[in-house]
């Protein structure tokens, strides 16, 4: 418990130092159980994250990096993701980039990501991942809303995926949530969250999420 909090603490002290040059984010928190792609990763979890964004060349560049750290044993696992994206005619925002996906235990995979979103009521989305090395592919779909109150701010969202877990076989998975945030401070705020998830490979689960956020 004492080295996932080190390394989780000093993952949030690289990002801020970072993220100062810039604009930036980071955050650190706690889940129930860890989601990812139709699989149930870990149960209960500390998590941190950090994302850094800057304009170039016409473009939104973004990178970011995840840790989900379990509180009793379970795979520890860190992804970084950079990507461009770009708002087409006020209308759509299309982004291109990549992610790494690395478990302690020894698995790791690098995808090529791809999405496009509508900047309409809902916010329509499709995501799509390409695995570099084994051409195993993972779809997503999702819609999410916010409501701004005077005290706090409520997210809504849902998401329907599928994902190749071989070359001849796949899941299919669905999520529904909603979080509320609250700003501490201009540049702070705390959220708490709850998701209900499902998919092939699991039984139906809610996951609980305790989190603080701090901008740059």
């Amino acid at each position: 418990m004492k080295t996932k909090l080190t390394t989780i603490l000093a993952l949030l002290g690289l990002s801020i130092n970072v993220a100062s040059a810039g604009n930036g984010s980071a955050g650190i928190g706690y889940a129930s159980d860890y989601f990812r792609e139709g699989s149930l990763v870990s149960a209960e979890a500390l998590q941190a994250k950090a994302s850094y964004g800057l304009k170039a060349a016409g473009l939104d560049a973004s990178v970011g990096i995840f840790t989900n750290q379990p509180v009793d044993g379970g795979v520890d696992t860190y992804i970084i993701d950079a990507a461009f994206s770009k708002v087409l005619n006020d209308t759509f925002t299309a982004s291109l980039g990549l992610q790494n996906t690395e478990f302690v235990a020894g698995v790791a995979t690098l995808d090529v990501t791809a999405s496009v979103s509508l900047n309409t009521i809902l916010s329509p989305s499709l995501t799509v991942k390409r695995d570099t090395e084994d051409a195993l592919y993972v779809f997503e779909v999702g819609a999410s809303h916010e409501i701004d109150f005077d005290i706090a701010q409520l997210s809504l969202g849902a998401l329907y995926g599928n994902t190749d877990v071989t070359s001849s076989s796949n899941i299919d998975y669905y999520s529904v949530g909603a979080s509320l945030s609250r700003s501490l401070s201009e540049n702070s705020s705390i959220n708490a969250s709850i998701d209900y998830v499902d998919s092939d490979s699991i039984d139906n689960e809610s996951i609980f999420g305790l989190g603080l956020t701090i901008n740059f």
